[in-house]
This record gives C-alpha cells, sequence and structure tokens, in this order.
C-alpha cells in the first residue's frame, strides 16, 4: 500500500534553473509536495526503503530508495540539482559521449543516456557495490544500451584504494578521503581498483562532457585526465567542495588552479540558478561549470 501510495504521488515537474535551490528543499507551495513529504517520513519511521519506481525526466523511469537523504529530493521535491541538470541538458547532444565519475544511482547517467540517444555513449563509474547496483538497476528498466557501467574508481593512477562506503542514509557520500559531514556514518570500507582517466580515455573517439562528484577526489580524477583534457577538450561539470577536498589533501582553491592551468574557464551555479562568472574565485555554489576556451 505504501508503494502504491507514493507511486500515486509523484510528479515530475518542469526542468527548468530553480534560484537558491538547495539539497533538501522542497516546494511548500505544492499541495502535492506536502503529500509526498508525509509518504517520505511514514516510509522513514517504517523502516521502508521501496525501492518506488516512478516517472522520471525525458520520459525515463527511476527507482527512490526512500531511506536515503537524495530522494528527500528526488521523490519529495521530484528535482536533484536541478540547475546543474538544466544545463546539462542543454550541453548532451546526440551521438555525444559523456564520462560520469561518480554515477551513484545514475541521475545524470540516465538523463545524459536519453540525449545522447542510440549514437551516443555514457561511461559511469560508480565502486560502490550498494550504489552500483542501484545504478545498473535504474538502466536496467530503461533498457538503455548506449550506457557501460564501471566499478573503477578514477584517480591520478592505477593502483588500489580505499572506499568509505557511508550508510545507507547518505548514500551519496561515499569517499577515498574522510567524511566531509557530521551526520555521516561509515557502512565499511571496501578495496577498490584505481585507474586514471588518461587511461581509460585510450579506447575512447571523443569525449564531450565530463561529470565529477567523488566527494573529494575531484583534483586526483583531473590530475589523472591531463592528456585527456588537450585532447579532447570536454566541458566539465564537477564538485568543488572545500571540505571533502580537504579530506584528501587538497583545495577548492587547488582545484580551480588546476582547471585553469588546463586552460579552462571557470562558472560556479549560485543562488541565480545558472552558472555565473567566478569572481575572486568566490564559490557561490559547490559545483562548477568548466569550459574550454
Amino acid at each position: 500500500m505504501l508503494d502504491l501510495a507514493a507511486r500515486s504521488a509523484f510528479h515530475v515537474p518542469r526542468l527548468e534553473p530553480v534560484p537558491g535551490w538547495y539539497f533538501g528543499q522542497w516546494d511548500r507551495k505544492d499541495p502535492g509536495a506536502w503529500t509526498r513529504r508525509l509518504i517520505w517520513r511514514l516510509a522513514q519511521s517504517r523502516g521502508y526503503d521501496g525501492p518506488v519506481t516512478t516517472g522520471w525526466y525525458f520520459g525515463l523511469r527511476f527507482n527512490h530508495h526512500l531511506l536515503g537523504d537524495i530522494s528527500q529530493c528526488t521523490y519529495v521535491d521530484g528535482r536533484y540539482e536541478p540547475n546543474e541538470m538544466f544545463a546539462m541538458s542543454r550541453l548532451i547532444g546526440p551521438g555525444m559521449c559523456v564520462v560520469d565519475v561518480g554515477a551513484n544511482a545514475g541521475i545524470f547517467t540516465l538523463m545524459a543516456a536519453s540525449l545522447a540517444g542510440e549514437g551516443g555513449s555514457v561511461h559511469a563509474f560508480e565502486p560502490s557495490p550498494r550504489d552500483r547496483e542501484r545504478l545498473l538497476a535504474n538502466v536496467s528498466i530503461n533498457a538503455l544500451k548506449n550506457v557501460h557501467v564501471h566499478s573503477q574508481a578514477l584517480g591520478r593512477e592505477a593502483g588500489k584504494a580505499t572506499l568509505e562506503v557511508a550508510g545507507s542514509d547518505h548514500p551519496g557520500h561515499n569517499t577515498i578521503g574522510g567524511f566531509a559531514y557530521s551526520a555521516d556514518t561509515r557502512a565499511g570500507s571496501i578495496e577498490v581498483d584505481l585507474m586514471s582517466l588518461d587511461d581509460f580515455a585510450q579506447g575512447l573517439t571523443r569525449l564531450d562532457l565530463l561529470k565529477i562528484d567523488v566527494e573529494g577526489s575531484e583534483t586526483s580524477v583531473l590530475q589523472g585526465a591531463r592528456e585527456t583534457l588537450r585532447k579532447f577538450r570536454p566541458i566539465i561539470v564537477a564538485e568543488a567542495y572545500d571540505p571533502s577536498l580537504r579530506q584528501l589533501g587538497t583545495s577548492a582553491s587547488e582545484l580551480l588552479q588546476l582547471v585553469r592551468s588546463y586552460d579552462y574557464e571557470i562558472r560556479v551555479f549560485g543562488p541565480s540558478g545558472t552558472a555565473e562568472p567566478l569572481v575572486d574565485d568566490k564559490l557561490t555554489g559547490v559545483n562548477v561549470l568548466c569550459l574550454p576556451r
């Protein structure tokens, strides 16, 4: 009954910039959002994870796992990082190749696959077995043939690393460094294979957009992508959250400096809901849009 009620109450809003959007917000003017919030809180109190499968953007379907905080965005609000998603929807076209580093359950992977079409491809990297299983399930229910899922983590060079897998309440916080949020709990640690984007991209003939959200490893990923960025000049959408980066001995400032050394212009997804010019390296949001000059 809870699954039926959850599916019946869901509605996919229009994809558009949402000024001031933040993680965990929901539209309090929408009666449907109040209903979904009540259902979400009931599921949390009963330990009901689902998944609840609903319609999603671009005619896709998506599995919401209600015990995770991401579902407070995807299910209650019906949106997840809408400003970044809207921008990427305007940048990805038929036949393109997209690499999604830190794909998690596949929110951006699914969109990219739909927009790139049969002639395009999406390479999704997700080293967490739990979240890779969810990613594969979302790819399967949409019968996407152009998505290739990889279990490796990307970094500066090939090797091994220890991945700290976050608890099921914060599935987006898996990290090779320490957790940046005080509320995070550890579900366990696993050893994962590391490879560089430069090594992987030797098998690519094009790369149009690179999305990176790896809880502090963004600098390492880009350090291992020097030749790939020089050769293909992809657009980059990356998280630049200083507390996460500092867990791995780097910083947002170092990340921005590295991106500029590759001859990229940097914009930040700020309060306006669009990618704003970066002034004095003041990050008014956690995600940046990097455009090749």
